[in-house]
């Protein structure tokens, strides 16, 4: 295989450069499909709080007010705030319905509940259990988003001490350890492109002591010319790999759209490239007269 097909095959396997922004003030900006990050930590959770809830989904589907008022109190006391929020705050907006009055009281109640939990978080906060504390907010911040007055508050708080600095550099730090372990073995395996965007991708994670480690190394790169020059070349091509699997899919049903991305390859990927002369090959067969 040749060095630059070793170099598209990282960065197609790896390299999702536009995305994975991280979630809920976790800050970071575009990164790498297969590194761990604090959004997919995020949504990992978020995906474990809503495994939790589904077992009631089907209360969901209650047929009447007086259905969904039972089904909220169950869900209330099997410990799932937001099911119970979702269905309370449904009988609580229906217009002249017996049953509102009560669902508004529970939601009251709940924004009271909601608001000593917070209380615990900030007080795990103040013992440095950073981590700890975060996971609390969070989950507050999505349980109880259904719950008026409260969700906003939670919301606000959360959003606030996620943009502080001195929760970020804990925060961000097991990501960041993450991705810099990768980048450093990309860099020992003679990956000097995957490492320079991994870097790149890891520094985005400062104040953490290991986004600073990343930064240092990613700017000592960047004053290598050779590197850069073949970290870009990297880029152009994954991007071109990628517009080649678009155009491929459009080949039949969108055919002048295919043969845009194709010229658009020719004058983007290097002459000597495998993806400059597929794209040529694939061309050729759409040119009027050739064969289909």
């Amino acid at each position: 295989m040749s060095k630059r097909s070793a170099v598209v095959l990282c960065l197609v396997g790896s390299m999702l450069l536009p995305s994975a922004v991280l979630a809920r003030g976790h800050r970071g900006g575009g990164g790498f499909g297969m590194i761990f990050s604090a959004a997919a930590a995020f949504n990992a959770q978020r995906a474990a709080w809503e495994r939790r809830e589904a077992a009631a989904e089907k209360i969901r589907r209650a047929k009447n007010n007086q259905e969904r008022m039972k089904y909220a109190e169950l869900a209330r006391k099997q410990g799932k705030p937001r099911l119970a929020a979702t269905l309370y705050l449904r009988v609580a907006l229906s217009r002249k319905e017996k049953y509102a009055p009560a669902a508004k009281a529970a939601l009251k109640q709940m924004a009271a509940e909601g608001q000593a939990e917070m209380k615990k978080a900030d007080e795990l906060l103040a013992q440095n259990k950073i981590v700890e504390a975060f996971e609390k907010l969070d989950y507050l911040a999505w349980a109880y988003e259904d719950v008026p007055n409260f969700n906003e508050e939670i919301k606000s708080h959360v959003t606030r001490l996620h943009n502080e600095s001195r929760y970020q550099a804990v925060l961000n730090e097991k990501p960041a350890a993450d991705m810099l372990a990768q980048a450093q073995a990309a860099e020992q395996d003679d990956a000097r492109c995957c490492a320079f965007w991994m870097y790149e991708a890891t520094a985005k994670l400062v104040p953490a002591p290991s986004a600073i480690k990343a930064e240092e190394r990613y700017e000592a790169m960047k004053k290598d010319p050779e590197i850069v020059a073949e970290a870009e070349e990297c880029r152009t091509l994954h991007e071109c790999d990628k517009l080649f699997h678009q155009a491929e899919l459009l080949e039949k049903s969108l055919p002048e759209k295919a043969e845009a991305l194709f010229k658009d390859i020719l004058a983007k990927a290097p002459r000597d490239s495998e993806v400059h002369q597929s794209a040529k090959q694939e061309l050729a067969k759409l040119h009027p007269g050739a064969k289909r």
